[in-house]
C-alpha cells in the first residue's frame, strides 16, 4: 500500500518542488562549466567562482530537503523560506551566468529539460502509488495520474513552443528565456501541489 496522509503528502509537495529548483541550477551550473575551457582568464575565473557558488547552494538545498524528510511538516515553513531565499538569490545571477557561457540557448534548454524530467519523475512516483492503491481508490487514483501527465505534457510542449518562437526571434533576451521557465515551473508547483489533495482525498474514499 502507499496510502499516505496529508501531512506526508505536503513534506512530499516540499521535496519535489525543491528538487526540480535544485536540478535546474544543476543544469545551469553544468552548461557553465562545460564552456570553462573557451573563455579568457579573467572570465573564467567569475565562471569558476559562479559554478563553487551554485554547487554550494545545491548542497545547502540538499541539507533542506534531509531536514525536511527527517522531522516531518512542522519544519516545511522554515525549509521552503530557505530555499526561497537561495532561489531568489541563484535566479538573480542567472542572467550573467548566461552571458558568461556565451550561449544563453543552452543553458535554457539545459533548465527546460532539468523541468522536464521533474515532470516525469513526479508522474512516475505517482504512476506507482496508484498502482499500489486499494482497488477502490486504485480508479479515482489513476484519473488523477491522467489528469497530473496531461498538465505535463501541455506545459512541456508549451515551453518547447515558447523556446521555438524565442529561436526564430534571433537573439532573445535571457529574460525572455527567464519568463519561460517561470511560467512552466510555476505550472509544475500547482500542479504537484493539487495532485497531492487529489491523491489525499482519493485514500479517504
Amino acid at each position: 500500500m502507499s496510502e499516505q496522509s496529508p501531512i506526508q503528502s505536503s513534506v512530499g509537495v516540499f521535496v519535489e518542488w525543491a528538487k526540480a529548483c535544485l536540478d535546474e541550477m544543476a543544469a545551469s551550473a553544468k552548461v557553465l562549466e562545460s564552456r570553462l575551457d573557451s573563455l579568457d582568464v579573467n572570465v573564467r575565473a567569475q565562471a569558476e567562482q559562479a559554478i563553487a557558488h551554485v554547487k554550494q547552494s545545491i548542497a545547502e538545498g540538499q541539507a533542506e530537503i534531509k531536514d525536511v524528510q527527517a522531522k516531518g511538516a512542522g519544519s516545511i515553513a522554515e525549509a521552503k523560506a530557505q530555499m526561497e531565499d537561495t532561489w531568489s538569490k541563484f535566479q538573480s545571477e542567472s542572467s550573467r551566468w548566461a552571458e558568461l557561457t556565451e550561449d544563453q540557448q543552452a543553458t535554457f534548454q539545459a533548465r527546460a529539460q532539468a523541468q522536464a524530467e521533474a515532470w516525469q519523475n513526479v508522474v512516475n512516483s505517482y504512476m506507482q502509488r496508484a498502482a499500489e492503491l486499494h482497488a477502490g481508490n486504485q480508479k479515482q487514483a489513476e484519473a488523477h495520474v491522467e489528469q497530473l501527465t496531461a498538465q505535463a505534457q501541455k506545459a512541456q510542449a508549451d515551453l518547447k513552443a515558447k523556446a521555438d518562437s524565442l529561436g526564430k526571434a534571433g537573439q532573445a533576451s535571457w529574460a525572455a528565456m527567464s519568463q519561460a521557465l517561470d511560467e512552466s515551473r510555476d505550472a509544475f508547483s500547482k500542479a504537484i501541489e493539487v495532485t497531492a489533495k487529489s491523491f489525499d482525498d482519493a485514500t479517504k474514499s
